[in-house]
């Protein structure tokens, strides 16, 4: 039953409804590989939990029948570690500070995932609190989880902070599945291991009930294998309708392609990119450059609003749990040195230690007042164009609250992954451009599992 991992969410729910397949059926096949690829010494570690109640959720919907009205009726998903479930899962987010942590309620994106059908097969290793925690921790490394591993080459980066995520649909260990985003974790994984990924503009999907690193530039979204399946997840986790836009051909269309930082790339890189823009002018596009570059204020950030937004998060933990603050996690993970810090935790020193004065006040205002002066720039910047290419992992569509998707383009020399990501005023623009972009230049390659 291998290709039935490979097949779309449609696919798979045709299937229920001619009843060839059943939940149960698909939920313990994504179960079976995942022991069979992702656990275990040379397993790729990026599934931290199954879901031990996912059979039995499955065998529910089977009794209750496809009901064409859920968007994600008896679709396995697996979400990223850090984002509330009240079941028998924990969430953690890596860290062993949290690792007997049970969340008192659902998360609102995933108390609508359970409201569209799907079936919450189990949480996500991930780079622990979000890589926010020291800047030496590499991609997909927690504590609680060990390393997770490319399924391309486990010598090669699988990049994160959502790893587990994208590295979990990529092996077709599950149909979608959820990660978050704050600089890059969905993105920077979603590209690294050949997948679509889309961050959501900044607000558009809830963030209660995650675990936090800044209020301002966290949001969720979800990875999948083609443009449809993502377009499905968003519209479940949002209420918005799913944009099916297949015929939004190029021909007019005006793309800005970012040249930023593109004479510091490796030429074969280079060479490709500059392949992608030639078929889509091939379609009929126009194709002008544009310069918009990266900021480096994004961290400030982060630094100034972690502790508070930890602080509060974790504030809604049960009474019971020791944890209660950062300063908590601090204390905790000094205790056990030999598990909890092997790659050290300046980032949460730094910010509970730094950030009370009125110094850092004044300058946690004037990067909010820069973030402001950058989004009217880069609004102005991007008006003229229908949508936008970057070249790399430029962090300023997380600054400046702008939607972002990645289109897996084949395979680089070394055998990575290599793909585009896009960016453009709004989420249903952007998603009804990437259908076509997709079509025109989309080539996903499985990792070469035996």
């Amino acid at each position: 039953m291998f290709d039935i991992c490979e097949k779309t969410i449609k696919e798979l729910q045709a299937m229920f409804y001619e009843k060839k397949l059943s939940v149960k059926e698909l939920v313990q096949e994504y179960i079976t590989r995942i022991q069979n690829i992702d656990q275990g010494p040379n397993g790729l570690h990026s599934v931290l939990e199954i879901n031990p109640d996912a059979l039995y959720i499955a065998e529910e919907l089977d009794q209750k029948g496809n009901d064409q009205n859920n968007l994600l009726f008896g679709i396995p998903i697996l979400v990223k570690d850090n984002i509330d479930t009240a079941d028998r899962m924990h969430t953690s987010a890596g860290s062993l500070a949290l690792a007997d942590s049970y969340a008192r309620c659902d998360a609102e994106l995933i108390q609508n995932l359970r409201k569209a059908g799907a079936v919450l097969l189990g949480k996500t290793n991930m780079t622990e609190l979000a890589n926010y925690m020291t800047e030496n921790m590499p991609a997909g490394y927690s504590s609680r989880g060990g390393k997770t591993i490319s399924p391309y080459n486990k010598e090669k980066d699988p990049s994160g902070s959502s790893t587990g995520s994208a590295v979990a649909v990529t092996a077709n260990l599950c149909s979608a599945s959820i990660g978050t985003d704050t600089s890059n974790s969905i993105i920077a994984a979603a590209l690294a291991n050949g997948v679509i990924g889309f961050r959501p503009s900044t607000g558009s999907v809830s963030q209660k009930g995650i675990i936090p690193i800044s209020h301002t530039l966290d949001t969720a979204g979800p990875f999948a294998r083609t443009v449809e399946d993502c377009a499905v997840l968003y519209a479940a986790l949002t209420g918005y309708p799913v944009i099916r836009d297949h015929n939004n051909n190029q021909k007019g269309k005006v793309i800005g392609f970012n040249v930023w930082n593109m004479e510091n790339m490796p030429k074969n890189i280079v060479t490709r990119i500059q392949n992608v823009m030639k078929e889509l002018e091939g379609e009929g596009a126009v194709i002008r450059k544009v310069d918009i570059s990266k900021t480096k204020h994004i961290r400030d950030i982060m630094k100034y609003e972690f502790k508070y937004d930890m602080n509060q998060y974790l504030s809604t933990l049960p009474e019971d749990y020791p944890i209660k603050t950062l300063s908590d996690i601090i204390e905790f993970n000094e205790r056990h040195p030999e598990k909890t810090l092997k790659y050290g935790q300046t980032y949460l020193v730094d910010a509970q230690e730094n950030t009370s004065g009125r110094l850092d006040e004044d300058i946690y205002q004037s990067v909010l007042q820069d973030r402001r002066e950058r989004m009217a720039t880069i609004r102005e910047q991007i008006k003229e164009f229908d949508f936008c290419i970057m070249l790399s992992c430029n962090n300023i569509l997380q600054y400046t609250a702008l939607p972002g998707i990645t289109i897996p383009c084949g395979l680089q020399d070394d055998g990575m992954p290599f793909g585009i990501y896009m960016t453009a005023k709004t989420d249903m623009e952007l998603i009804a451009y990437a259908y076509e972009v997709e079509r025109v230049i989309g080539h996903r390659v499985p990792p070469p599992f035996k």
